[in-house]
């Protein structure tokens, strides 16, 4: 993202944070890659507080609120997409595969798109998901495995 902003792209989006605890994974916070704000997204029912949560999968929930959150800042980046724009959507998962999670407001981001750049994270077993997302446009589309030896210097190189 850094580099995307040295060669003068507005970059948007949100991004999943990893919260560790003793090592372990408790949960992801929503990263706002323009405020830099982060508010608790998804996490291991034992460690959610408050109010607001769901049940994910597993041990995990998810909090409605950021997810409402998420798609406003989705929403909000398609309307000011232009040539100059790079959206990231961290991470296409179970609940956006079923339309919810993300899958709204980055439906709008993919409408939206023209010249503008979008970087969508997910697994492997969702990739399939994301491609469909773009049926209706003519876009090009680079698919990557995180494993790739050069993947970061490739990904870069590939949106800026």
């Amino acid at each position: 993202m850094d580099r995307a902003k040295v060669n003068g792209f507005n970059v948007h989006g949100i991004l999943s944070k990893r919260v560790i605890l003793d090592r372990d994974t408790i949960g992801y916070d929503l990263f706002d890659v323009q405020s830099g704000k982060s508010q608790p997204m998804v996490y291991h029912s034992e460690h959610a507080e408050g109010d607001g949560w769901e049940p994910l999968r597993g041990p995990f929930v998810y909090n409605v609120k950021a997810f409402e959150e998420a798609n406003r800042l989705l929403v909000d980046a398609a309307y000011q997409m232009d040539k100059k724009s790079l959206v990231v959507a961290d991470e296409y998962g179970h609940l956006e595969a079923r339309g919810f999670g993300l899958y709204q407001g980055l439906n709008k981001v993919v409408e939206a798109l023209g010249e503008g750049k979008l970087l969508v994270i997910c697994r492997t077993d969702k990739i399939d998901n994301v491609l469909r997302l773009f049926n209706q446009n003519e876009t090009r589309i680079l698919v990557m495995e995180a494993v790739q030896k050069d993947f970061m210097e490739t990904l870069a190189d590939s949106f800026i």
